[in-house]
């Protein structure tokens, strides 16, 4: 019996099962024109199969998507597919102005709700999914197979909790940031066979719920307790000593800045920086017996996006007529320390253990049915 693959989402108790997604590629550009074509297996077009070498364009015309198929003006519709007819089919897709890229299964056109820009929206089975967003994500951070599993799980889980995040525009996720990065179909097949390997598995909470899958490049050989960035208690999201990370590309870094910026920046904040105690505070603070979340009251979050810090994990000393951050960690801190999940990896810990490792006392999960 053929096994099925289904992702859960929780929603009001209510179970619904899907295979597929829908992603708005290039969301974040103004796409007014787009060239694409097959690159690998059996697509149809408006009825039409298509060949290899067939040149496709669309562009907007009279409030409708005008499909050219080698250069012969076709149909101006509000919606075009392109749909893949065999297992394993990928197409190319080049906005005019911007890079090429390569996706896995269909392509579907339409128009914006001002109607001002073309939405390409790829229409693709889940795992192929989760396989682009590893390597997106992560695919040159390693070429160990345990650690794509831990970052395919994590993709993963992400999808099931955001599954109906842009519902309302259309379409299921973004390819950007606040969703999760979306830039190619896999081709590194140690990613592939990370995802193939953990397929329709999935982190949930004590409650059963999926959990948010944070991460971060490096924790600095610390993690952070979300409740001190975000103000909101995680159980699952407490700070972890995390000796992996130590030592990784991203562990430390250094920045140097004005005495006076650095007073300044604390006098306007309210802090009587004339004081020796803040004074010396403000010139000398420490977190070297662990991680904190605030100097003298001032939100460290804050301190690291005011300053543009790679972290909140750092170390003030005085430097000349400056002072210095020696910090540790790139990131927020929350979660999984990307560096410290592939350092596990190397030294032969399984995907399972790290996962666990990062988020306390969650399950894996694999949803699927025969």
């Amino acid at each position: 019996m053929k096994k099925i693959v289904f992702i859960l989402v929780i929603c009001l108790s209510v179970l619904v099962y899907a295979d597929n997604v829908k992603v708005r590629i290039y969301a974040e550009n103004n796409i007014k024109e787009a060239s694409f074509g097959v690159s690998f297996g059996s697509y149809t077009l408006e009825g039409k199969a298509l060949k290899k070498q067939d040149k496709l364009k669309v562009n907007i015309q009279e409030g409708k998507v005008a499909l050219y198929i080698n250069d012969e003006l076709i149909t101006k519709k509000d919606t075009i597919k392109m749909v893949s007819e065999d297992l394993k089919c990928f197409f190319s897709v080049t906005p005019t102005g911007l890079k090429q890229r390569r996706y896995d299964n269909n392509l579907e056109v339409c128009l914006t709700k001002d109607k001002k820009n073309l939405m390409l929206i790829n229409s693709v089975e889940v795992e192929n999914y989760i396989a682009g967003v590893v390597q997106s994500e992560a695919g040159g951070a390693s070429d160990n197979v345990e650690f794509f599993k831990v970052q395919a799980i994590c993709c993963r889980t992400y999808m099931m909790r955001n599954l109906n995040k842009h519902k309302k525009e259309g379409y299921n996720l973004c390819d950007c940031v606040n969703c999760q990065v979306y830039f190619s179909r896999a081709n590194k097949q140690q990613v592939i066979e990370g995802a193939t390997k953990t397929t329709g598995e999935v982190i949930l909470d004590s409650l059963g719920k999926p959990i948010e899958t944070l991460f971060h490049s490096n924790s600095g050989g610390q993690t952070v307790n979300a409740k001190d960035v975000w103000g909101k208690e995680v159980p699952y999201l407490q700070t972890v000593q995390d000796t992996f990370s130590i030592n990784q590309p991203s562990y430390t870094w250094e920045k140097e800045i004005k005495e006076k910026d650095w007073l300044n920046y604390f006098k306007a904040k309210g802090i009587n920086t004339k004081d020796n105690d803040n004074k010396t505070e403000l010139l000398n603070f420490s977190q070297n017996e662990g991680r904190k979340d605030k100097l003298l009251g001032v939100s460290l979050v804050q301190i690291r996006k005011d300053f543009n810090l790679r972290s909140t994990f750092f170390n003030v000393v005085p430097w000349g007529s400056s002072v210095k951050l020696k910090g540790k960690g790139y990131g927020h801190g929350v979660g999984l320390s990307q560096e410290g999940a592939a350092k596990m990896c190397e030294e032969g810990y399984e995907y399972w253990q790290v996962i666990e490792f990062y988020y306390k006392g969650v399950k894996i999960k694999r949803t699927e049915a025969n």
